[in-house]
């Protein structure tokens, strides 16, 4: 007959050994650990960055806020976003204007770059840095789980529908943002053509020269003559498609307008054949579009900007040859100082490094490129409006 303690032991549960459980290791752990994307995306969604965007998907909604945002009035950039080692540009018509700056929000799908969302920019903010304001804006949308992944920015602007220096900076630092991943695109939106009844949207991505010069941050004659960098090449230009959500295109689709062979039958029925028809002036009208003359003044604008800038470069440009000449001469005095020293016994001077020590900095040339691609758009949206009044002259 068992005891009393033995019957305890044998129903007691076995012991488990803590030294026989195999502890997983690093690579098991790094299999565990949730995968950035959904399964369902990993054939489409491009994680190493290797196809270019191929094509650009906007939302409508993005599109309504980008109209918006241009039609609301702003104040004036602050100081601090002029380039900071020439003197500020002249007022004028053309750079009264307040560009409208925004992140566009969305992701890259087998080649397609699809914007879902997007939000605005204040006055003044050139970078997506830490601590600024794209960075906690983008916090909190993670935060409540919404599309939070930077893939380009938007520009509304009314100098011909050309990219500017904020914007290509802008767009350089997405490029360097984790969610860019090399890929970010520039909707450019001109709101000066939407005045007048015609829509002007269109999509860009960097240029393959003009990526190497904004990984470098060097904008510089150096750099874009390598680069082989113009107006023409900093922007290659992307399809833009609008797309609308099911729920709109839905509403859209029952939305009905009365045709116009309906309207003309109950206007007929309403007067009276006797009553003589009033008479027409559209022939006395001038033919020549309105907005011709806003485009000729830009365009002067546009060359006033870009001759102040060649002269401030062209000042920057012979303040570098000064310190040169100088430093140059400096160098060869010491030597043949040190020379004579050297002849009469005496300790020699120390010698001055060729390289200058704090240079001025050659000078961006982003600004001049941009202000190239303004005046050729003007020069061009200038010529069609004058072509189409011509038109309509001997019609």
């Amino acid at each position: 007959m068992t005891s009393m303690a033995a019957a305890l032991a044998a129903s007691l549960p076995a012991a488990i050994s803590r030294t026989g459980t195999p502890q997983p290791s690093t690579t098991t752990q790094q299999q565990q650990q949730p995968k950035q994307f959904p399964q369902r995306l990993e054939g489409v969604v491009d994680v190493e960055a290797a196809r270019e965007v191929e094509s650009v998907q906007l939302n409508s909604l993005v599109f309504l806020k980008m109209m918006k945002h241009s039609t609301d009035i702003l104040p004036p950039p602050p100081a601090n976003t002029l380039q900071q080692d020439r003197n500020a540009p002249p007022p004028t018509a053309l750079s009264s204007h307040t560009d409208c700056l925004g992140v566009l929000l969305g992701l890259d799908l087998d080649g397609v770059m699809e914007v879902e969302d997007s939000f605005a920019l204040p006055g003044g903010e050139t970078n997506l840095g830490a601590n600024s304001y794209s960075d906690r804006l983008l916090t909190h949308l993670r935060e409540v789980q919404t599309p939070d992944s930077p893939v380009g920015i938007y520009l509304s602007t009314h100098n011909g529908g050309f990219a500017t220096r904020v914007s290509i900076e802008l767009l350089s630092a997405v490029e360097k943002h984790a969610g860019g991943r090399g890929k970010a695109i520039l909707v450019v939106h001109d709101a000066s053509k939407s005045n007048g009844g015609d829509l002007s949207v269109k999509a860009y991505r960097l240029g393959e020269g003009a990526r190497e010069a904004a990984k470098l941050g060097k904008w510089d004659e150096k750099t874009l003559t390598e680069n082989g960098i113009t107006s023409s090449t900093l922007l290659s230009p992307l399809p833009l498609t609008i797309t609308s959500p099911t729920l709109i295109s839905a509403f859209l689709s029952t939305l009905t307008t009365p045709s116009s062979e309906t309207q003309t039958e109950r206007t007929l029925s309403s007067s009276s054949g006797s009553v003589p028809l009033p008479p027409s002036f559209a022939p006395l009208i001038n033919p020549t579009s309105t907005s011709l003359t806003s485009y000729l003044q830009n365009t002067l604008d546009s060359l006033t900007l870009h001759s102040h800038e060649a002269n401030n470069i062209a000042f920057l440009s012979r303040q570098i040859a000064r310190e040169k000449v100088k430093h140059e001469q400096m160098v060869k005095d010491r030597e043949e100082e040190n020379i004579k020293r050297r002849k009469q016994g005496l300790s020699e001077f120390p010698s001055i490094p060729k390289e200058i020590k704090n240079p001025t900095k050659e000078p961006s040339r982003l600004e001049m490129i941009c202000l190239n691609g303004t005046t050729e758009g003007l020069a061009k949206n200038m010529a069609a409006e004058a072509g189409k009044g011509l038109v309509r002259t001997y019609l």
